[in-house]
């Protein structure tokens, strides 16, 4: 669960590496996002070590939704006032801090980065956990790619399907607490399950 999280808050913090000019952006004047993902991280060697997939949802800038639906059923919720995880299999909730979205730039999907030149040409996203040669790009209309190396030669490769139609509203990041679930109230200040939408 650990490692699904520090994944995941990576994704939110995507430093673009190279913004785009000629071509056109999949979300360019967008405010919503919405579609399916597929994740793929490879060890050293190229083997495959870990795959999911989900869907996603977003409202910009500051709600994010991510529903793992393979191998682990789990749903991540971003909003402006709370950060809920929730793993379905083990019925387990815990409520965080929310991050601030603005200061750790969702932009990589909003805005757009395109990484068609050399890697040598092209900057790269760096954060301090290791994480290295990040690269954002969008094949055609409807695809969005990340990619991204960790310190221990890791790759992880993230591919994201739009959905062509399809508003997504702020009904879409409620957090319902289900009974029967060991809930965890870890934000610093003490929302507890007032926190939820019922």
């Amino acid at each position: 669960m650990t490692k699904l999280l520090s994944l995941w808050l990576f994704l939110v913090a995507l430093t673009p590496t190279a913004q785009a000019t000629e071509d056109t952006w999949p979300l360019e004047g967008q405010n919503t996002a919405s579609g399916s993902f597929r994740q793929t991280v490879t060890d050293i060697n190229g083997a495959v070590a870990f795959s999911s997939t989900g869907r996603f949802a977003a409202l910009k800038p500051h709600y994010f939704r991510w529903e793992i639906e393979s191998p682990d059923r789990q749903v991540l919720v971003a909003t402006p006032e709370a950060f809920w995880q929730w793993d379905k299999d083990l019925d387990v909730v815990i409520l965080r801090d929310a991050p601030d979205i603005t200061d750790l730039p969702i932009s990589g999907i909003w805005n757009g980065t395109v990484d068609d030149l050399p890697p040598s040409d092209a900057a790269s996203g760096h954060l301090s956990d290791g994480v290295k040669n990040l690269s954002v790009r969008s094949p055609d209309e409807n695809t969005i790619i990340v990619l991204f190396e960790d310190s221990l030669g890791q790759n992880t490769l993230f591919e994201f399907t739009l959905e062509a139609e399809g508003g997504v509203t702020p009904s879409a990041f409620a957090v319902n607490v289900p009974d029967g679930v060991d809930f965890y109230d870890e934000t610093s200040r003490s929302l507890g399950r007032a926190g939820a939408t019922e």
